[in-house]
């Protein structure tokens, strides 16, 4: 177990809240993420994806007074637009929300709520750490771009495979029950434009993003054999899957 001096605080400007109103909120947000909401829960963590399970966005749902989801806020109109392709049908209204986002890393895992004083750490931290564990905020550039598995995220924590059918289900239970293992995720930063040429041939780029004038890239590949010892000075992370 952590102790408090173990635990990061941070404050998370670029991040809003949409807002889920309606007799039947829960019902309709238990059809559309992975995770199980069911039961109030201050920060449950779950991805929402489209028929092909390709992620819309990772979200951390609050379910208390108000049913609540915390996103990346270049992201909020994205996933509003594709739920309320299905809240007319619960009769919900969404809204997107600026309040206070806190992020917390205890040293093993994050949690994102909106019950956190401002913090001293700022998102470009946050979005740091979180990138290198393989567990990134989806913003807009990346939204329907990828599959869970191709951002490396740990499916036990984002998605219930006990609970009802929910938007992507089939593709995503997939992944974990027939897709293959014999690949391996890995994170380089200030690529040249060659060197992003020679991963290309060997694997696919996931994305980019720029973090204090650094840009990183997320790439998956088939085969990593000699590849980070190619790049080592640029490889900052790498994950087998």
């Amino acid at each position: 177990m952590s102790s408090n001096l173990d635990i990061s605080y941070f404050t998370l400007n670029d991040y809003c809240t949409l807002e889920i109103t309606g007799k039947r909120c829960l019902e309709f947000i238990q059809g559309q993420a992975s995770g199980d909401i069911s039961d109030k829960t201050l920060n449950k963590d779950v991805l929402f994806c489209d028929e092909k399970g390709f992620v819309i966005t990772n979200a951390t749902v609050i379910n208390s007074e108000t049913l609540e989801l915390i996103i990346k806020d270049d992201v909020a109109e994205i996933l509003k637009r594709e739920l309320e392709k299905y809240s007319k049908f619960y009769k919900c209204e969404i809204g997107i929300k600026e309040k206070i986002i806190s992020g917390i890393y205890d040293g093993v895992g994050f949690t994102k709520t909106t019950f956190m004083p401002k913090a001293s750490n700022n998102s470009n931290n946050w979005d740091l750490l979180k990138l290198l564990h393989f567990d990134v905020d989806i913003c807009n550039a990346m939204s329907l771009k990828n599959r869970p598995n191709e951002f490396g995220y740990n499916l036990e924590k984002y998605v219930s495979f006990t609970k009802g059918c929910y938007r992507g289900q089939e593709i995503i239970a997939r992944l974990k029950y027939l897709g293959s293992k014999n690949y391996t995720l890995a994170i380089f930063k200030d690529l040249t434009a060659d060197e992003k040429n020679e991963l290309l041939k060997i694997g696919k780029e996931v994305f980019e993003i720029e973090l204090d004038n650094i840009l990183y890239g997320q790439y998956i590949f088939k085969s990593f054999e000699n590849t980070d010892k190619l790049f080592k000075s640029k490889l900052v992370a790498s994950q087998s899957a």
